[in-house]
């Protein structure tokens, strides 16, 4: 496989996984360049090339697979969110094989294809092009005990900076919710009749995960990456249990307000949890009603980071600036109430329109983004500026530059909004990243040196 970009990557450590627990090699290269990729190409002499894709980086990805397939006859396989929505992708040139939904099985029964020099046209959940005929498979069942799926497998990152990051572990998959901006609705629609969309490791094998990152990567706080959290606290008690015996790490966790109940923080408070990411994404009720489709109110957020701060927890607010009709008094909301919350380390994106989403027809048909929006179109970063009409790039770039700054410093708020007028520059930029590196890593108690090393390798992929 190869990777463009420096960042741990779950779903290809469960790739490794799979196909070293069938006897096949498996081997990862990360970067861009392209005669690096192709001297490590011709030195390992694979039988398929992959990449897993997400739809900001797909273009990239493209030019690569055609600078390979210029060199290489070898067959190229595209995975990930992308291709699961996006499958017609298979039509680019130098594109082989898609595959949508979950890969482990389908990549098993490929590499066995390939090693007894087999069809594989019918592998469900593959999209396969030969001759310019594409065979486009039905998907399979979701993989439900999800124990049945091989152990993942991190030491396809060995050596690489990618490890200074702190251990990843994603027990839990699928996701209840459907906010507009997210591409979960769409692939929970596509998987109807074809088994339970969210499902959990079991506990036992939930601590072989663990314990695996913990293995490879820097000795910090575990981040259970999975949306789900809080769906079954039965077996989230059970978890961390087991979890206390095996580590004296403290841990991290993603929660849905409505699922940080008195019994979710109580749980939380009995183990090591030193932070939790909440998803405030606006202050305004009406942009999270209308325009997000997250429908809690701002009492509820206050109920939640009272019930944190009376336990003793830290916890990071995710927030959503520049979304279609949205007002800048209603991001002064924002910041008003990650203040009245206490939030201990807020962050802040530009919103993002991702093709295929709700929020991007919403946003068309309210003139916030042309009919022909796609993805040549996409902005290659979330800090970078808002492409939606209508808005004031300039004042939603400054706006994000200090949106931190008024929240953790309220005093500030006269000075900030001066500076909203003004044209952004590198000085704004430079304190904006201070004040979130800062943030991010006291948010997940990193170590300073491994921080740098990570942070300077994914400068490009902020």
């Amino acid at each position: 496989m190869i990777q463009i970009q420096p960042a741990p990557y779950a779903g290809t450590a469960y790739l490794c996984g799979a196909a070293r627990s069938h006897g096949h090699e498996f081997a990862l290269h990360i970067g861009t360049d392209i005669e690096e990729i192709s001297a490590r190409i011709e030195a390992l002499g694979p039988d398929i090339i992959g990449f897993s894709v997400m739809s900001s980086f797909y273009k990239d990805i493209l030019a690569i697979v055609e600078r390979i397939k210029a060199r290489h006859e070898i067959p190229i396989i595209l995975g990930g969110p992308h291709p699961t929505l996006f499958p017609e992708v298979i039509n680019e040139p130098g594109v082989d094989i898609t595959c949508r939904g979950e890969g482990e099985f389908p990549l098993i029964e490929l590499l066995d294809a390939i090693e007894e020099k087999r069809p594989y046209d019918g592998i469900k959940n593959l999209w396969v092009k030969r001759a310019g005929e594409i065979s486009k498979n039905e998907l399979r069942p979701l993989v439900d005990p999800l124990d049945e799926i091989p152990l993942i497998d991190w030491s396809c990152y060995a050596g690489s900076t990618v490890l200074n990051s702190p251990p990843i572990a994603f027990l839990i998959r699928g996701c209840p919710y459907s906010c507009t901006y997210c591409f979960n609705k769409k692939t929970r629609e596509m998987h109807y009749g074809l088994g339970k969309y969210v499902r959990h490791f079991s506990v036992e094998r939930s601590i072989q995960e663990i314990s695996e990152a913990i293995k490879y990567f820097a000795k910090s706080p575990v981040l259970f990456t999975s949306d789900s959290f809080g769906t079954d606290l039965k077996w989230m008690d059970e978890l961390l249990l087991e979890y206390s015996k095996i580590t004296d790490l403290p841990f991290a966790l993603l929660v849905r307000p409505e699922l940080a109940t008195d019994d979710f923080v109580r749980i939380l408070a009995k183990y090591k949890c030193i932070n939790v990411a909440l998803g405030v994404e606006s202050g305004s009720e009406r942009v999270r009603r209308e325009i997000m489709h997250r429908n809690y109110s701002n009492k509820l957020l206050m109920e939640v980071a009272s019930r944190l701060h009376g336990k003793g927890i830290a916890f990071r607010t995710y927030n959503i600036i520049g979304l279609p009709t949205e007002t800048e008094e209603e991001i002064w909301e924002t910041i008003h109430l990650n203040i009245q919350m206490r939030t201990d380390f807020p962050r802040s994106t530009i919103f993002t329109p991702m093709p295929g989403t709700e929020i991007v027809q919403l946003a068309i048909d309210a003139g916030y983004l042309d009919g022909d929006f796609s993805f040549d179109t996409l902005p290659t970063s979330v800090f970078e500026g808002t492409i939606l009409n209508k808005l004031d790039n300039n004042r939603i770039t400054n706006l994000l530059h200090f949106f931190q700054t008024a929240v953790i410093f309220p005093w500030s708020h006269r000075m900030v909004k001066m500076l909203v007028g003004v044209k952004p520059n590198f000085l704004f930029k430079l304190w904006f990243y201070f004040i979130y590196a800062h943030l991010h890593r006291k948010s997940e108690q990193r170590a300073l040196i491994p921080y740098i090393r990570y942070v300077l390798s994914n400068w490009k992929y902020k």
